[in-house]
């Protein structure tokens, strides 16, 4: 791939990563695309504890933000790994292939990647792969648009777009409000896992009905987010200790929100049942 926007790097930690030139972001610094892919999205959902229960019913995973593919694979891997699992549906959403493409190139570097060439072959060609109860979709565009005509709905969702600072879009309100609509409504409940944990992410999640809490570290971050459709399914969820900081925050309010909502945005947060006795 000639004159790439992107480079094969290795990060303080050893770990090999890819960075984008354009944007000067190494992604998954510095501990690198497979270890944050397991330690964020595949352990904190017990994903292979869900994958081993309800072996009849399909579990659906939303992957937004494809990239590299590194969380997708982790999904597969994991799968891999155990004996007998339920169906595994992996939904990648993606705007721009040019990553995927680069990665496979540079596969050699990526041990996880190994045997799985042909895959991302035919997600790249076919947009879909399938193998032994997994099935791999692509939907290539712009999650926004793609998302209101979602025919799936996710039991867990690893989201990891670009960061609020060049994506925008990906992590405002009514974003997230459309992701909640996508969520599958079972006993189980459904997951959202993300890498940020910056306040206006996590009102916006909250805003949109999602039950929130802190997910572990990763990288120079000392914590992530976890959102949910039920607070039981939240190791550490959100109380008064993150409630009274969010009160003082400066920066109390969900990306994009003007002055005339702002009312609203408390009211909603204050009257949220994770808080109701907080306010």
């Amino acid at each position: 791939m000639q004159d790439s926007i992107f480079e094969v790097v290795t990060t303080t930690t050893g770990a090999t990563s890819i960075r984008n030139k354009r944007l000067n972001e190494t992604m998954h610094n510095p501990v690198g695309p497979w270890l944050e892919a397991n330690s964020l999205y595949i352990e904190q959902s017990s994903l292979r504890e869900r994958l081993s229960s309800n072996l009849n019913q399909e579990l659906v995973i939303f992957d937004v933000g494809l990239g590299a593919a590194a969380n997708s694979l982790a999904a597969i891997h994991c799968a891999r790994s155990l004996k007998k699992h339920r169906p595994l549906r992996i939904v990648s959403f993606e705007r721009d292939l040019d990553l995927l493409r680069f990665a496979l190139e540079k596969s050699k570097n990526f041990e996880h990647f190994y045997g799985y060439e042909g895959a991302i072959e035919s997600l790249l060609k076919n947009s879909v792969w399938n193998s032994d109860y997994i099935t791999w979709e692509l939907r290539h565009g712009d999650f926004v648009s793609l998302i209101e005509k979602e025919s799936q709905l996710a039991d867990i969702v690893f989201y990891d777009p670009y960061s609020p600072n060049v994506n925008t879009e990906m992590w405002t309100l009514s974003l997230f409000q459309k992701l909640k609509q996508k969520c599958r409504v079972s006993e189980e409940g459904a997951l959202l896992l993300t890498y940020s944990k910056a306040t206006p992410v996590r009102v916006a999640l909250l805003c949109s009905g999602f039950y929130v809490g802190a997910g572990c570290g990763t990288g120079e971050k000392d914590e992530t987010t976890i959102a949910a459709t039920k607070k039981d399914l939240l190791a550490n969820p959100f109380s008064d200790r993150w409630f009274t900081r969010w009160k003082n925050s400066s920066v109390p309010y969900p990306l994009g929100t003007v002055e005339a909502e702002q009312a609203l945005i408390r009211e909603m947060i204050c009257a949220h049942e994770q808080f109701q006795d907080l306010a």
